[in-house]
């Protein structure tokens, strides 16, 4: 009998899989990984699955592809997932968000029902039920940490700042960044980058002006646990893990980049001070912010890996009446 293979995919920051791929490779299940940020051939890769009997598993927002992702400018393949879907015909598809503000797109929800199962990291989409079978199985970033990031002394104030419009900054140059967030890098504040393409040049500069950098590739969770003050911007998803850990969180205000108010975005995330701008941020004292109450569920694999191995015995049942 024909095995099934488990196809994990996504792109860069956007692809939140790689734990769970790596746990069911480890429970000997056959999986293929495709992160296409790095993965040297996408197309060749995907058409190698042709004919398969696939499991499709992907954090990818759904209508993504070369045509619309034009402004993160990559020089990457990008193909979308509902492409996969179409082209590959898995037996089962089943998904996951990378982003806890906006883990599902108003435009994205009619496609739900083209999935056979929604591995929920919130218990307030559980409502998703509506369009689909819907398993809470907690944020897929939260899990123990087995070693630090980086060295107790490598950042002693305890505060990080994360970018959260990394693309921006990086069409206008790294300069343009540096100079804006002079005030936070001034008073010992670290930066951590998404995972993201050309992020490491971007690291390296801010490196060799005395900025203290986190790598790009570090479980933002983890980085959070190292610190005690958590500096956002952007509309970004870290406001939300930054509450649900129970961190002092501090949002920086931009007129361009806040094309939402982001005090009505963020009104049920947790205790988040609004400062007006980068030195307003740098000179608050951390006694001033409020900490919030954690809140945030780890991960659970093996529930995770249980309800996908469902949905594939079903799907594939499936598939079998239909022959």
């Amino acid at each position: 009998m024909e095995r099934e293979v488990f196809l994990f995919f996504g792109y860069g920051a956007e692809y939140s899989l790689h734990d769970l791929y790596a746990y069911m490779q480890e429970a000997g299940d056959r999986c293929v990984e495709i992160d296409m940020l790095s993965h040297p051939d996408v197309v060749g890769a995907l058409r190698a699955l042709e004919g398969k009997k696939l499991i499709f598993i992907t954090s990818a927002h759904l209508l993504y592809d070369d045509w619309n992702f034009f402004y993160y400018k990559t020089h990457r393949k990008i193909v979308s997932a509902l492409h996969v879907i179409s082209t590959l015909h898995p037996v089962a598809s089943v998904y996951y968000p990378h982003d806890l503000k906006d883990p599902v797109k108003e435009e994205e929800i009619s496609y739900l029902p083209l999935f056979d199962l929604f591995l929920s990291p919130l218990p307030k989409l559980q409502v998703l039920d509506a369009y689909l079978p819907v398993k809470q199985v907690g944020w897929i970033k939260r899990r123990p940490k087995v070693s630090r990031v980086m060295p107790e002394d490598f950042n002693p104030g305890g505060k990080v700042f994360f970018t959260g419009a990394y693309q921006y900054y990086l069409s206008r140059g790294f300069d343009v960044f540096h100079e804006e967030y002079a005030p936070l890098f001034n008073a010992g504040i670290a930066v951590k980058l998404p995972h993201w393409h050309d992020a490491e040049p971007f690291e390296e500069y801010l490196r060799a002006r005395g900025v203290k950098v986190y790598p790009n590739q570090a479980n933002s969770i983890h980085v959070m646990e190292e610190n005690e003050v958590i500096f956002t911007q952007a509309l970004s998803s870290v406001n939300t893990e930054a509450c649900g850990l129970g961190k002092k969180v501090c949002y920086i205000r931009n007129s361009v980049l806040d094309y939402k108010d982001p005090e009505q975005e963020f009104d049920d995330a947790g205790h988040i001070f609004f400062a007006e701008t980068p030195e307003k941020a740098a000179a608050i004292q951390s006694a001033a912010l409020v900490p919030n109450a954690p809140k945030m569920d780890y991960f659970n694999f093996a529930e995770a890996r249980r309800a996908i191995l469902d949905a594939a015995k079903a799907g594939t049942e499936l598939c079998g009446s239909e022959d």
